[in-house]
């Protein structure tokens, strides 16, 4: 190596003891692109600029803003909001009417997805409550079945039906399955088909002295031989939805 080699170790003028070269090399490497035009960082002047404004606009605020307090507010005592106009009068349904409302919720909300809304049940499954002698004939036989459920076939009007019932004595109250009760009975022709002097009004009474006396865990239809008469209970006046008085 020539002695006016920079690279050489031993170089007379400078005496350097690595490349030259390669630490310039290194130094370029470095250093940082010039920025692009529009993505130059942002000047401490603008800072300081968006700062004083920033100071600026909430002292003008805090000088203009009305003297904002509670109290330029005027109270008054026992004052009351009205209530905003209705559409129209509340709709008063009868006894009988508002009962019979109710018992049709009930249906809809646990029946009606087997039996179907207009009560005439899925061929080969699920039976007809409309015009269906397990319901016109009287109200016991309906009560045991809702109360305790149903396993194995059934025919009804002639046709047969195999499919298991889900009791509902825990689910219901001995309201709401009065309620549904009176629904099932006076709903889809069944009000037409019941016995003279039958209204199919259905009392919580009944429901209670029935869950009482009929509990059939795994009731068939055989269970329901000779239970074709109504609960026990007095005749209900749908006028009024009380005990008629004794004849």
């Amino acid at each position: 190596m020539s002695a006016s080699d920079p690279n050489d170790s031993t170089h007379s003028d400078y005496d350097e003891k690595v490349s030259v070269v390669s630490e310039h090399a290194a130094a370029a490497a470095r250093e940082k692109p010039d920025p692009k035009v529009g993505n130059e960082p942002v000047s401490l002047w603008g800072f300081l600029v968006a700062g004083i404004a920033v100071f600026v606009g909430a002292g003008y605020l805090g000088a203009t803003n009305g003297g904002y307090s509670n109290d330029g507010f005027t109270f008054v005592e026992d004052y009351t909001v009205k209530e905003a106009p209705s559409s129209g009068p509340k709709e008063v349904l009868p006894p009988f009417a508002k009962w019979v409302k109710e018992g049709k919720n009930h249906y809809s909300a646990i029946c009606a997805a087997c039996h179907q809304t207009s009560g005439i049940g899925q061929a080969g499954l699920y039976p007809p409550l409309a015009n269906s002698e397990y319901v016109y004939e009287g109200s016991e036989r309906l009560a045991m079945t809702i109360l305790n459920g149903m396993q194995g076939p059934i025919t009804v009007a002639g046709k047969s039906y195999n499919s298991v019932m889900t009791p509902w004595k825990d689910a219901l109250s001995d309201k709401k399955m009065a309620q549904l009760m009176t629904y099932i009975r006076t709903s889809w022709g069944n009000d037409k088909l019941l016995k003279e002097g039958d209204n199919g009004i259905v009392t919580e009474e009944m429901v209670k002295k029935a869950r009482a006396t009929h509990d059939i865990p795994g009731l068939k239809v055989s269970d329901l031989e000779g239970f074709n008469k109504n609960l026990e209970g007095p005749k209900i006046d749908p006028e009024t939805m009380e005990p008629m008085a004794a004849e």
